[in-house]
């Protein structure tokens, strides 16, 4: 069971390689209202007075934003624009990178405290921190993977967001997501249908369970039955902003189909607002079968995107 929900997480967490990020940024905190902090930073375009506000919104793994080699591209989907960049619960800039998803210092309040809604309880506080100290006309969002459907919710629950974009987020239900992985990353024997039955009666007992209590895979109970529990259509029928739904179709890591499934339901639900595009030949991490790394081309989409979606005022 262990080994399942390992290799379904760590396949989850593939879509950002950490690595230093040499870009300048201030480092602030505000105060939850439990008294712990938030950690983020801005990292303010050198030219012109910025009209736009980009968040970044990282995957599921134990380590810092910071420390996220990715941003370098991500961040061109809109060029020019200030960054903002969010911590997890418990998460500084000072936590070293590390690929080892059982990382013996992950901090104990990240495990207890981490799932979705916190995570978005975080960014709605910040941006409404953020754009009351601020001029910008316009917040643009982009997540992926976990960071994905963290999007999708603040994007759900906020006036502030013009635009986001959300990459490999998977279906409706993360369960099944998990089941998918199983599936194409082991053999079809009796072993794999264990593995698939160990999962979903551990599933079922921390969705029951609310006082359970454990850490599997570098997450606690908290994220677990956040994700579980999650209904991923019933986020995206509310989200009122243009949002783009972006799939790898080679993706092993969670299903095509459960998110062909759920956009062609928001679709013929009448909901106008989503763009949905697919990239064939590409896995979770936006490589191709020889290895070959296309997130630039998705980046460079996303922008075309957002330049089609909304308008700045001249000043």
């Amino acid at each position: 069971m262990k080994k399942v929900t390992c290799n379904v997480v760590l396949s989850v967490a593939l879509l950002f390689s950490f690595q230093a990020y040499s870009s300048e940024s201030t480092h602030l905190q505000i105060q939850r209202t439990d008294g712990s902090s938030i950690d983020y930073s801005i990292r303010r375009n050198s030219g012109d007075i910025t009209k736009v506000l980009l968040l970044v919104i990282q995957g599921s793994d134990c380590n810092s934003v910071h420390n996220n080699s990715a941003i370098s591209e991500l961040e061109l989907a809109w060029p020019g624009a200030d960054l903002l960049l969010i911590e997890k619960y418990g998460i500084t800039a000072a936590l070293s990178y590390s690929a080892n998803e059982t990382r013996t210092d992950c901090p104990a309040s990240y495990l207890h405290r981490d799932s979705l809604e916190q995570r978005a309880a975080d960014i709605l506080q910040l941006l409404k921190t953020v754009k009351a100290a601020s001029n910008y006309q316009k917040v643009l969002m982009i997540g992926g993977s976990e960071g994905a459907v963290v999007a999708n919710i603040v994007a759900s629950q906020s006036k502030l967001i013009n635009a986001s974009a959300s990459f490999n987020g998977g279906g409706r239900w993360f369960k099944d997501d998990v089941i998918h992985s199983i599936k194409n990353t082991t053999a079809d024997t009796p072993e794999r249908q264990a593995q698939i039955d160990g999962f979903s009666e551990m599933a079922a007992k921390i969705t029951a369970n609310p006082e359970m209590q454990v850490v599997i895979s570098g997450h606690g109970s908290a994220w677990w039955r956040s994700t579980l529990q999650l209904d991923q259509l019933a986020i995206l029928s509310k989200v009122k902003p243009p949002v783009l739904i972006i799939k790898a179709d080679s993706d092993q890591a969670v299903s095509v189909q459960s998110t062909d499934q759920m956009i062609n339901t928001l679709i013929t639900q009448g909901q106008t607002n989503i763009s949905y595009k697919k990239y064939p030949g590409l896995d979770h991490s936006f490589r191709s079968a020889d290895g070959e790394e296309q997130l630039s081309k998705v980046v460079a989409d996303i922008n075309r995107w957002f330049v089609s979606q909304i308008r700045l005022d001249a000043q």
